[in-house]
């Protein structure tokens, strides 16, 4: 989902044509070396507050070093610490290219990195890492590659940003509410809990229709067409809001990777699906106006 933000970000810069090739690529490891230590830092900090164990729904769907017990506690924390040096070290190198503005962009996700699931306070633990989520993968994300490129941003760009923004907090969504008796019993706040499982289940549909409708916003403000090529998801959504309507059954029909996590695996099968139709409506519409300019 890292590399889908980046992506955006990079694709609006060369329509814009601000694109810069070494830029770009420092920002995609730089994001996806942070995305990777937040994850760590995440499962550090659950693991160190006894929240994730071998039994917990986080050890269900991936792999959990200090919870499956394949990583001591020093050697987990040390590979936490080089990954987040290498996010650092291209943080400052864009910084240096591209001006002190890409702290804003960095500060705020350092920010999210640190205290999602951070001590001594967490944002996942008072209903905030859902909010959060839409505002790094979305406008942190697609707005700070575009600006590491271009050192500006133009204001359609936080606009642009949000389709994917929701649909990545709609997979967020899914997997608290899949986890809602799990934080129940720890005193885990996540929004579906503030909510409650149907009400969270509803708001979930309306971030995945809310990502359909900034697509068709921002295409007809900045005559993006391409972006259009995502309703190509509409048939996966369908399934998906229809999926939402109903509680979580108490037994799959047929076997799901990671049950008993259910909502989650829906929303992420859409947000793939409607996240490379985004990148791929907008790479083509760039190909094409370039095709045009040539002639």
């Amino acid at each position: 989902m890292t590399v889908t933000s980046a992506a955006l970000g990079g694709l609006l810069a060369a329509r814009d044509g601000v694109f810069d090739g070494p830029r770009f690529v420092l920002a995609l490891v730089g994001l996806v070396l942070a995305h990777l230590g937040s994850n760590l830092l995440n499962d550090l900090g659950d693991y160190l507050r006894g929240i994730d164990a071998p039994d917990s729904p986080r050890a269900l769907y991936g792999p959990h070093g200090l919870a499956h017990g394949s990583a001591s506690l020093w050697r987990f924390a040390l590979a936490t610490a080089v990954v987040l040096a290498g996010a650092t070290a291209a943080g400052v190198w864009l910084v240096v290219l591209a001006g002190p503005w890409v702290l804003a962009f960095a500060l705020g996700g350092a920010f999210v990195l640190l205290f999602y699931s951070g001590f001594p306070w967490s944002l996942k633990y008072v209903g905030l890492g859902e909010p959060s989520v839409l505002l790094v993968w979305g406008p942190l994300m697609v707005g700070g590659t575009y600006y590491a490129m271009a050192e500006h941003l133009p204001a359609y760009v936080w606009v642009a940003s949000l389709p994917y923004g929701l649909a990545v907090t709609a997979v967020l969504m899914g997997k608290h509410i899949d986890k809602l008796d799990f934080d129940a019993a720890r005193g885990v706040w996540t929004m579906p809990r503030l909510l409650g499982e149907a009400r969270a289940r509803r708001f979930t549909q309306g971030l995945i229709v809310a990502g359909y409708l900034a697509t068709l916003a921002v295409a007809v403000w900045q005559v993006l067409p391409g972006l259009l090529l995502a309703a190509l998801a509409l048939p996966v959504a369908r399934r998906v809001l229809a999926v939402y309507d109903r509680p979580k059954p108490a037994q799959p029909r047929r076997p799901v990777p990671g049950w008993p996590l259910w909502f989650v695996n829906f929303a992420f099968y859409h947000t793939r699906q409607f996240g490379a139709l985004l990148v791929l409506g907008l790479a083509l519409q760039v190909a094409v106006e370039r095709l045009l300019d040539a002639f």
